[in-house]
């Protein structure tokens, strides 16, 4: 029994606490034995370096290069082709002369068979000889008629046909003599020789062609200087001048080339509305191919170079509208970590923009950067 003055409430708060305590005691220790909560796995991000960019204030162009001067030799006669001038290749051989060989002016590239142009030219030569012989006769016959109608022995229309056949067959003479002219010249022309030194771009016979007038037979181009071609608006004309030194910049490397304004055509083209402008310059040692694209800027005035990064690799700078960053990457112990650092975006070339607050040669995300906090670890992809 309970004695009479032991409080009844007093018991079962006892009681109470000593379960609350068994629990506790249970359930710290059920906690001891839990296994501890996996670590954030490495995200997977691609890196790119941080690039320098320098930008211009100037309004650059393309420009195509053509050679300084092209022709397109034909022969001025038709004919059957004899001969074409023959060059060794690379590997010995001999072979017709052609694309990409050099000549120099006053090469015979090719000739037409001479005979059928000797014929010709011999039977101008009979036709003078016929119309002299018949000049001679008529000269001597007006002689005596000048006699005679001066002792008033022949009668004035006897002296009149006289006179008239003399002048006639002079006429026939010199007419003769222009043919034959002709035919030596077209003789000469049997042999079809270089107007310009330079390089072939295209020949366009074999031995056996009909050539004639109407057919280009070899086009030469002059590349010992070239002309850089291009075209600009209206608002930009007034940034190029005659005389001007411009330089430019080929697509496919580093190397510049100075070269003076030479042409500025007065008028703009009907179709797109932009004016041609041609710039010359020396390629003496032939560096520079007809053909080729390069690039100009008129007005330019180059700035200091500014850390550039891809657009992709910008974000929202956390809790902060209106703020801008970027992940960069360092690698701790051989762990990639991830930073957030806050950057300025400054002018956007490309898929690229200039930034402030990152220096070149660093790393940042450039996919996955959306996905990281400060101090995750990253896996890098390639």
């Amino acid at each position: 029994m309970i004695p009479a003055n032991t409080p009844i409430r007093s018991h079962r708060a006892e009681t109470a606490a000593s379960m609350i305590a068994v629990v506790a005691i249970t359930i710290i220790s059920g906690c001891q034995h839990d296994p501890a909560l996996p670590a954030k796995p490495a995200t997977a991000v691609r890196l790119a370096d941080v690039t320098q960019y320098q930008s211009t204030e100037g309004l650059r162009y393309s420009a195509s290069l053509i050679p300084y001067a092209q022709v397109d030799v034909v022969f001025r006669t038709t004919g059957y082709v004899t001969n074409v001038k023959q060059v060794k290749s690379a590997d010995g051989r001999t072979r017709n002369i052609g694309t990409g060989d050099h000549v120099t002016r006053g090469t015979v590239l090719a000739q037409i068979r001479r005979q059928d142009l000797k014929n010709q030219a011999d039977e101008s030569g009979a036709q003078v000889d016929a119309a002299a012989a018949q000049h001679a006769q008529a000269e001597q016959d007006f002689n005596r008629a000048k006699a005679l109608y001066a002792t008033q022995s022949l009668t004035k229309p006897d002296y009149d046909q006289a006179q008239a056949r003399f002048d006639s067959t002079l006429a026939a003479v010199n007419q003769a003599q222009a043919v034959q002219r002709q035919a030596q010249l077209t003789l000469s022309d049997s042999q079809l020789a270089a107007p310009l030194s330079g390089y072939i771009i295209a020949r366009n016979l074999d031995v056996g062609t009909l050539a004639s007038p109407a057919s280009t037979a070899f086009t030469i181009a002059d590349t010992s200087a070239l002309k850089a071609a291009f075209g600009v608006p209206e608002d930009a004309l007034n940034l190029v001048h005659q005389g001007q030194l411009l330089t430019l910049q080929l697509q496919n490397g580093a190397a510049q080339y100075p070269g003076h304004v030479t042409s500025i055509s007065p008028s703009a083209d009907a179709r797109n509305r932009v004016f041609a402008i041609e710039i010359t310059l020396s390629n003496r040692q032939n560096t520079l191919k007809a053909g080729m694209i390069a690039s100009v800027e008129l007005g330019g005035k180059r700035e200091a170079p500014q850390p550039s990064v891809p657009l992709s690799a910008i974000v929202p700078y956390p809790a902060e509208s209106g703020q801008f960053a970027v992940v960069v990457a360092n690698q701790q112990n051989g762990q990639w970590k991830a930073h957030v650092r806050r950057v300025t975006v400054g002018e956007t070339h490309g898929n690229s923009a200039s930034v402030t607050g990152v220096h070149a040669g660093e790393k940042v995300a450039e996919i996955g950067a959306q996905l990281l906090k400060e101090g995750d670890s990253l896996s890098v992809i390639p």
